[in-house]
Protein backbone atom coordinates (compact mmCIF):
# COMPACT_ATOMS: atom_id res chain seq x y z
CA UNK A 1 0.00 0.00 0.00
CA UNK A 2 1.37 3.52 -0.83
CA UNK A 3 1.32 6.20 2.03
CA UNK A 4 -1.11 8.62 1.71
CA UNK A 5 0.26 12.29 0.22
CA UNK A 6 0.60 14.04 3.18
CA UNK A 7 1.80 11.20 5.36
CA UNK A 8 4.53 10.65 1.78
CA UNK A 9 5.09 14.71 2.67
CA UNK A 10 6.05 14.05 6.39
CA UNK A 11 8.13 11.32 5.94
CA UNK A 12 10.08 12.73 3.08
CA UNK A 13 10.58 15.60 5.07
CA UNK A 14 11.89 13.96 8.19
CA UNK A 15 14.39 12.63 5.88
CA UNK A 16 15.73 15.46 4.34
CA UNK A 17 15.70 16.51 7.97
CA UNK A 18 18.11 13.95 9.00
CA UNK A 19 20.43 13.81 5.83
CA UNK A 20 21.18 17.78 6.84
CA UNK A 21 21.75 16.78 10.41
CA UNK A 22 24.53 13.98 9.09
CA UNK A 23 25.84 16.86 6.94
CA UNK A 24 26.03 19.25 9.23
CA UNK A 25 29.70 18.42 11.31
CA UNK A 26 31.86 17.94 7.68
CA UNK A 27 35.66 17.52 8.04
CA UNK A 28 38.23 19.35 6.37
CA UNK A 29 38.12 18.46 3.61
CA UNK A 30 34.90 17.17 2.46
CA UNK A 31 34.19 15.01 -0.75
CA UNK A 32 31.96 14.92 -3.84
CA UNK A 33 29.27 12.73 -3.39
CA UNK A 34 30.18 10.08 -5.61
CA UNK A 35 33.43 10.23 -3.45
CA UNK A 36 31.34 9.34 -0.02
CA UNK A 37 30.35 5.41 -1.15
CA UNK A 38 31.31 3.50 1.48
CA UNK A 39 33.20 -0.06 0.50
CA UNK A 40 31.55 -2.89 1.65
CA UNK A 41 33.97 -5.71 0.63
CA UNK A 42 36.32 -8.54 1.28
CA UNK A 43 39.65 -6.69 2.68
CA UNK A 44 42.08 -9.67 4.28
CA UNK A 45 44.66 -8.09 5.57
CA UNK A 46 42.33 -5.40 7.26
CA UNK A 47 44.35 -2.18 5.67
CA UNK A 48 40.88 -0.67 4.67
CA UNK A 49 41.73 -1.39 0.72
CA UNK A 50 39.57 -3.98 -0.41
CA UNK A 51 41.47 -7.62 -1.75
CA UNK A 52 39.41 -6.46 -5.34
CA UNK A 53 41.23 -2.61 -5.25
CA UNK A 54 45.04 -4.75 -4.59
CA UNK A 55 44.47 -7.48 -6.88
CA UNK A 56 42.75 -5.51 -10.10
CA UNK A 57 43.43 -2.25 -9.31
CA UNK A 58 40.64 0.48 -8.20
CA UNK A 59 38.16 1.98 -10.78
CA UNK A 60 37.31 5.18 -8.97
CA UNK A 61 33.68 5.97 -11.64
CA UNK A 62 32.58 2.98 -12.32
CA UNK A 63 33.56 3.04 -15.99
CA UNK A 64 35.86 -0.13 -16.29
CA UNK A 65 38.77 1.46 -16.13
CA UNK A 66 41.62 0.81 -13.35
CA UNK A 67 41.94 4.52 -12.13
CA UNK A 68 44.20 3.67 -9.52
CA UNK A 69 46.66 0.69 -10.18
CA UNK A 70 47.22 -0.81 -6.68
CA UNK A 71 48.87 -3.92 -7.98
CA UNK A 72 51.39 -1.75 -10.04
CA UNK A 73 52.39 0.07 -6.86
CA UNK A 74 53.04 -2.99 -5.41
CA UNK A 75 49.75 -3.54 -2.94
CA UNK A 76 49.21 -6.81 -1.09
CA UNK A 77 45.74 -8.35 -0.27
CA UNK A 78 47.44 -10.19 2.54
CA UNK A 79 50.01 -7.43 3.70
CA UNK A 80 49.51 -4.10 5.02
CA UNK A 81 49.83 -1.60 2.81
CA UNK A 82 49.85 2.20 3.32
CA UNK A 83 50.12 4.81 0.72
CA UNK A 84 50.99 8.28 0.88
CA UNK A 85 51.21 11.28 -1.85
CA UNK A 86 53.53 13.92 -1.16
CA UNK A 87 53.54 17.30 -2.61
CA UNK A 88 55.89 19.92 -1.30
CA UNK A 89 57.47 23.30 -1.41
CA UNK A 90 60.54 24.10 -2.61
CA UNK A 91 63.88 22.90 -0.35
CA UNK A 92 61.06 21.05 2.18
CA UNK A 93 61.20 17.69 1.14
CA UNK A 94 63.10 15.09 2.97
CA UNK A 95 65.70 13.29 1.49
CA UNK A 96 65.81 10.11 0.08
CA UNK A 97 67.73 8.55 3.36
CA UNK A 98 64.67 10.22 4.82
CA UNK A 99 61.90 8.49 2.75
CA UNK A 100 64.03 5.22 3.26
CA UNK A 101 64.19 5.77 7.11
CA UNK A 102 60.50 6.18 7.24
CA UNK A 103 59.66 3.03 5.00
CA UNK A 104 62.19 1.23 7.15
CA UNK A 105 60.19 1.92 10.48
CA UNK A 106 56.89 0.59 8.93
CA UNK A 107 58.55 -2.31 7.25
CA UNK A 108 59.39 -3.12 11.18
CA UNK A 109 56.71 -2.96 12.61
CA UNK A 110 55.53 -5.88 14.93
CA UNK A 111 52.18 -6.11 12.76
CA UNK A 112 50.97 -9.65 11.72
CA UNK A 113 49.78 -10.16 8.31
CA UNK A 114 47.92 -12.92 6.49
CA UNK A 115 50.80 -14.19 4.52
CA UNK A 116 53.11 -14.61 7.35
CA UNK A 117 55.29 -11.91 7.48
CA UNK A 118 55.42 -8.39 10.07
CA UNK A 119 55.18 -4.60 9.17
CA UNK A 120 53.42 -2.50 6.73
CA UNK A 121 54.32 -1.71 3.43
CA UNK A 122 54.07 2.21 2.87
CA UNK A 123 53.99 3.06 -0.32
CA UNK A 124 55.83 7.27 -0.49
CA UNK A 125 54.99 9.33 -3.72
CA UNK A 126 56.99 12.13 -4.35
CA UNK A 127 57.01 12.24 -8.14
CA UNK A 128 60.28 12.78 -9.49
CA UNK A 129 62.10 14.49 -7.20
CA UNK A 130 63.67 11.34 -5.23
CA UNK A 131 64.23 8.45 -8.22
CA UNK A 132 62.01 5.33 -8.67
CA UNK A 133 61.57 3.96 -5.53
CA UNK A 134 59.02 6.80 -4.47
CA UNK A 135 57.30 7.94 -8.25
CA UNK A 136 53.78 6.68 -8.15
CA UNK A 137 52.78 9.16 -10.26
CA UNK A 138 51.78 11.80 -7.97
CA UNK A 139 53.63 14.41 -6.02
CA UNK A 140 54.40 17.64 -7.27
CA UNK A 141 56.13 20.48 -5.85
CA UNK A 142 53.86 23.54 -5.09
CA UNK A 143 53.92 27.32 -4.79
CA UNK A 144 56.24 28.36 -1.67
CA UNK A 145 53.68 29.81 0.82
CA UNK A 146 55.80 30.17 4.79
CA UNK A 147 52.39 30.47 6.53
CA UNK A 148 49.83 28.32 5.27
CA UNK A 149 47.00 30.72 6.92
CA UNK A 150 44.27 29.27 8.15
CA UNK A 151 45.35 26.20 7.63
CA UNK A 152 42.80 23.86 6.86
CA UNK A 153 41.64 26.28 3.98
CA UNK A 154 44.83 26.61 2.12
CA UNK A 155 46.01 22.96 2.47
CA UNK A 156 42.45 22.42 1.09
CA UNK A 157 43.22 24.17 -2.01
CA UNK A 158 46.58 23.06 -2.87
CA UNK A 159 45.15 19.60 -2.34
CA UNK A 160 42.84 20.21 -4.63
CA UNK A 161 44.76 21.69 -7.49
CA UNK A 162 47.26 18.55 -6.99
CA UNK A 163 46.03 15.58 -6.26
CA UNK A 164 43.96 13.31 -8.30
CA UNK A 165 40.46 13.10 -6.99
CA UNK A 166 40.40 9.19 -7.39
CA UNK A 167 43.15 8.40 -5.60
CA UNK A 168 41.39 10.05 -2.27
CA UNK A 169 40.23 6.75 -1.52
CA UNK A 170 43.56 5.07 -1.78
CA UNK A 171 46.22 7.56 -0.66
CA UNK A 172 46.83 9.89 2.57
CA UNK A 173 47.69 13.24 1.16
CA UNK A 174 50.87 15.44 2.88
CA UNK A 175 52.65 18.86 1.91
CA UNK A 176 56.31 19.56 3.40
CA UNK A 177 55.77 22.71 3.94
CA UNK A 178 56.74 26.02 6.19
CA UNK A 179 54.46 26.79 8.82
CA UNK A 180 51.21 27.16 9.15
CA UNK A 181 48.27 30.00 11.03
CA UNK A 182 51.18 32.47 11.85
CA UNK A 183 52.91 30.17 14.54
CA UNK A 184 55.80 27.80 14.46
CA UNK A 185 54.42 24.14 15.11
CA UNK A 186 55.74 21.04 13.63
CA UNK A 187 52.87 20.13 12.00
CA UNK A 188 48.94 19.45 11.60
CA UNK A 189 46.88 16.44 11.00
CA UNK A 190 43.37 18.03 11.45
CA UNK A 191 41.61 15.58 12.85
CA UNK A 192 42.03 11.86 14.42
CA UNK A 193 41.64 9.66 12.41
CA UNK A 194 42.04 11.25 8.68
CA UNK A 195 43.40 11.29 5.25
CA UNK A 196 45.41 14.98 5.16
CA UNK A 197 48.82 16.35 7.27
CA UNK A 198 51.49 18.51 6.75
CA UNK A 199 54.99 18.91 8.16
CA UNK A 200 55.69 22.57 9.10
CA UNK A 201 59.51 22.11 10.21
CA UNK A 202 60.83 24.95 7.49
CA UNK A 203 63.27 27.93 7.71
CA UNK A 204 60.51 30.60 8.77
CA UNK A 205 60.68 29.44 12.24
CA UNK A 206 64.44 28.68 12.07
CA UNK A 207 63.93 24.77 12.44
CA UNK A 208 66.85 23.92 10.69
CA UNK A 209 64.77 20.66 9.59
CA UNK A 210 67.38 17.75 9.79
CA UNK A 211 66.71 14.33 8.89
CA UNK A 212 65.82 13.46 12.57
CA UNK A 213 63.19 16.14 12.58
CA UNK A 214 61.57 15.28 9.02
CA UNK A 215 61.09 11.69 10.06
CA UNK A 216 60.13 11.96 13.34
CA UNK A 217 57.42 15.02 12.47
CA UNK A 218 56.23 12.76 9.48
CA UNK A 219 55.62 9.80 11.36
CA UNK A 220 54.02 11.31 14.40
CA UNK A 221 51.39 13.45 11.41
CA UNK A 222 50.92 10.44 9.73
CA UNK A 223 50.22 8.17 13.38
CA UNK A 224 47.45 11.07 14.22
CA UNK A 225 45.78 9.87 10.32
CA UNK A 226 46.06 6.65 11.47
CA UNK A 227 44.11 7.08 15.11
CA UNK A 228 47.31 7.75 17.51
CA UNK A 229 47.20 10.47 20.12
CA UNK A 230 49.85 12.59 22.35
CA UNK A 231 49.55 10.13 24.77
CA UNK A 232 48.16 7.10 23.71
CA UNK A 233 44.90 6.78 24.91
CA UNK A 234 44.24 9.96 25.44
CA UNK A 235 46.57 13.50 24.72
CA UNK A 236 48.47 14.52 27.98
CA UNK A 237 51.79 14.97 26.49
CA UNK A 238 55.57 13.98 27.91
CA UNK A 239 54.51 10.59 29.57
CA UNK A 240 57.78 8.76 30.29
CA UNK A 241 56.09 5.45 30.38
CA UNK A 242 54.71 6.73 26.10
CA UNK A 243 57.74 5.32 24.35
CA UNK A 244 56.79 6.76 20.67
CA UNK A 245 57.32 9.09 18.64
CA UNK A 246 53.35 10.68 19.10
CA UNK A 247 55.10 11.58 22.69
CA UNK A 248 56.30 15.35 22.27
CA UNK A 249 60.03 14.45 24.16
CA UNK A 250 60.77 11.79 21.59
CA UNK A 251 58.92 13.34 18.11
CA UNK A 252 62.21 14.99 17.09
CA UNK A 253 64.86 13.34 19.26
CA UNK A 254 63.79 9.48 19.06
CA UNK A 255 62.86 7.37 21.75
CA UNK A 256 65.61 6.40 23.89
CA UNK A 257 66.92 3.22 23.81
CA UNK A 258 69.26 1.37 26.58
CA UNK A 259 71.81 0.40 24.28
CA UNK A 260 72.27 4.24 23.15
CA UNK A 261 70.39 3.99 19.94
CA UNK A 262 67.28 5.54 19.01
CA UNK A 263 64.05 4.80 17.62
CA UNK A 264 61.49 6.70 14.93
CA UNK A 265 58.51 4.80 15.12
CA UNK A 266 55.11 4.28 17.31
CA UNK A 267 55.24 2.08 20.89
CA UNK A 268 55.22 -1.69 20.57
CA UNK A 269 54.72 -1.94 24.89
CA UNK A 270 52.43 -0.86 27.05
CA UNK A 271 54.71 -0.17 30.39
CA UNK A 272 52.66 0.13 33.59
CA UNK A 273 50.43 3.04 34.30
CA UNK A 274 51.82 5.45 36.91
CA UNK A 275 50.53 7.51 39.00
CA UNK A 276 51.41 10.68 39.81
CA UNK A 277 49.95 10.88 43.18
CA UNK A 278 51.80 8.21 44.36
CA UNK A 279 54.62 7.13 41.81
CA UNK A 280 56.68 3.90 43.00
CA UNK A 281 60.08 4.92 41.76
CA UNK A 282 61.62 1.25 42.64
CA UNK A 283 59.91 -0.39 39.59
CA UNK A 284 60.45 2.43 37.20
CA UNK A 285 58.55 1.74 34.01
CA UNK A 286 58.08 -1.59 34.98
CA UNK A 287 59.50 -4.87 32.61
CA UNK A 288 58.84 -3.38 29.59
CA UNK A 289 61.07 -0.54 30.13
CA UNK A 290 64.01 -3.13 30.13
CA UNK A 291 65.32 -2.23 26.32
CA UNK A 292 64.42 1.62 26.56
CA UNK A 293 65.31 5.12 28.37
CA UNK A 294 63.23 7.36 28.99
CA UNK A 295 62.98 11.41 29.99
CA UNK A 296 61.08 13.01 33.03
CA UNK A 297 60.11 16.45 34.30
CA UNK A 298 61.57 17.34 37.77
CA UNK A 299 59.44 19.81 40.34
CA UNK A 300 62.34 22.93 39.13
CA UNK A 301 60.61 22.49 35.33
CA UNK A 302 63.91 20.69 34.20
CA UNK A 303 63.49 17.45 32.45
CA UNK A 304 65.89 14.49 33.45
CA UNK A 305 66.67 11.17 31.08
CA UNK A 306 67.74 7.95 32.53
CA UNK A 307 71.15 6.66 32.75
CA UNK A 308 70.22 3.09 32.53
CA UNK A 309 67.73 1.12 31.25
CA UNK A 310 64.31 2.05 32.27
CA UNK A 311 63.04 -0.71 34.16
CA UNK A 312 65.34 0.16 37.30
CA UNK A 313 64.44 2.66 40.02
CA UNK A 314 63.69 5.95 38.69
CA UNK A 315 63.60 9.30 40.78
CA UNK A 316 60.56 11.02 39.86
CA UNK A 317 60.37 12.88 42.07
CA UNK A 318 64.08 14.54 41.46
CA UNK A 319 65.16 14.51 45.27
CA UNK A 320 68.40 12.55 45.55
CA UNK A 321 67.30 8.74 45.92
CA UNK A 322 64.88 5.93 44.25
CA UNK A 323 63.34 4.76 47.11
CA UNK A 324 60.17 6.88 47.84
CA UNK A 325 56.66 5.52 46.78
CA UNK A 326 53.96 7.69 48.29
CA UNK A 327 55.47 11.06 47.30
CA UNK A 328 53.26 12.57 44.06
CA UNK A 329 55.50 13.99 41.40
CA UNK A 330 54.33 15.86 38.67
CA UNK A 331 56.24 13.76 35.92
CA UNK A 332 54.92 15.04 32.68
CA UNK A 333 54.72 18.50 33.65
CA UNK A 334 51.33 19.74 33.47
CA UNK A 335 50.44 21.03 36.68
CA UNK A 336 48.43 18.19 38.01
CA UNK A 337 48.62 14.78 39.07
CA UNK A 338 47.17 12.49 37.02
CA UNK A 339 47.14 8.44 36.39
CA UNK A 340 49.69 8.75 33.10
CA UNK A 341 48.45 5.41 30.71
CA UNK A 342 50.79 4.24 28.45
CA UNK A 343 49.58 2.62 24.79
CA UNK A 344 51.01 0.08 22.26
CA UNK A 345 50.10 1.79 19.30
CA UNK A 346 51.20 -0.67 16.66
CA UNK A 347 48.31 -3.01 18.39
CA UNK A 348 45.95 0.20 18.03
CA UNK A 349 46.45 1.44 14.59
CA UNK A 350 43.18 2.66 12.65
CA UNK A 351 43.46 1.95 9.09
CA UNK A 352 40.94 4.07 6.45
CA UNK A 353 40.71 7.67 8.46
CA UNK A 354 38.68 9.54 6.21
CA UNK A 355 38.14 9.37 2.40
CA UNK A 356 40.80 6.17 2.27
CA UNK A 357 39.09 3.24 2.25
CA UNK A 358 36.53 4.93 0.31
CA UNK A 359 34.59 5.57 3.41
CA UNK A 360 33.26 9.16 4.60
CA UNK A 361 34.69 11.97 5.72
CA UNK A 362 31.66 13.20 7.12
CA UNK A 363 32.86 12.76 10.77
CA UNK A 364 33.19 14.50 14.11
CA UNK A 365 36.18 17.16 13.93
CA UNK A 366 39.37 16.44 17.10
CA UNK A 367 39.30 19.44 19.36
CA UNK A 368 41.88 21.84 18.33
CA UNK A 369 42.78 21.43 22.06
CA UNK A 370 43.80 17.83 21.23
CA UNK A 371 45.81 18.71 18.10
CA UNK A 372 48.13 21.49 19.59
CA UNK A 373 51.51 20.57 18.22
CA UNK A 374 55.33 20.87 19.35
CA UNK A 375 56.49 24.27 18.55
CA UNK A 376 59.51 25.51 18.31
CA UNK A 377 59.75 27.66 21.41
CA UNK A 378 59.03 24.12 23.06
CA UNK A 379 61.56 22.36 21.27
CA UNK A 380 64.65 24.79 22.02
CA UNK A 381 63.55 25.08 25.33
CA UNK A 382 63.59 20.98 25.77
CA UNK A 383 67.86 21.15 24.22
CA UNK A 384 68.77 23.33 26.84
CA UNK A 385 66.88 21.85 30.06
Amino acid sequence: MRPRPALFAVLTSLAAAALAASSAVAAPFPQTDTEKRVVAATDTDGDSLPDTWETNGYDANGDGVVDVDLPGMGANPKKKDLFVEMDYMAGRLTTTAGLDRIVQVFASAPVGNPDGSTGIKIHLDAGAARGTAYNLGGGNEVAYDADLNPSATQTNAIKAANFASARKAVFHYMIWGDSYDGGCSSGQAFNIPNDTFIVTVGPKCNWNATDDINVGTFIHELGHNIGLKHGGTDNLNYKPNYLSVMNYSFQLGGVLKADGTKYWGYSSVQPTSINEARPDERVGLGSLGAGYRTSWKCPNGSTRTTAGAANQPIDWNCDGDTTDTTTAADINGDKTTSILIAQNNWANLVFGGGAVGGGSELQSKTPATELQELTHTEWTEMQHR
